[in-house]
């Protein structure tokens, strides 16, 4: 009886896990719509300023910007994500 038992336990168990293992395979249609895709856009260059007024104004900017060193003499370039 206790063989049975124990026979029966483990073939229950082998059956969950393989389900379990199953079911993780592959996600479901609602998880794989959901994914998010690239935004289009691109980097404008919007002007050389000195490098105090260049932080200020990529700092400002509400979406993504930056400075970049343009040539010498203190002057930088901001660049802004436009979408």
């Amino acid at each position: 009886m206790r063989a049975r038992l124990l026979v029966t336990a483990m073939a229950l168990g082998t059956t969950v896990l393989a389900g379990g293992a199953v079911a993780q395979a592959a996600p479901s249609q609602a998880v794989a719509a959901s994914t998010t895709q690239a935004v289009p856009g691109y980097w404008k260059y919007d002007g050389t300023y000195s490098e105090s007024t260049c932080r200020s104004l990529a700092a400002s900017y509400v979406g993504p910007a930056y400075c970049t060193p343009a040539g010498g003499n203190n002057r930088y370039a901001l660049y802004i994500w436009v979408e």
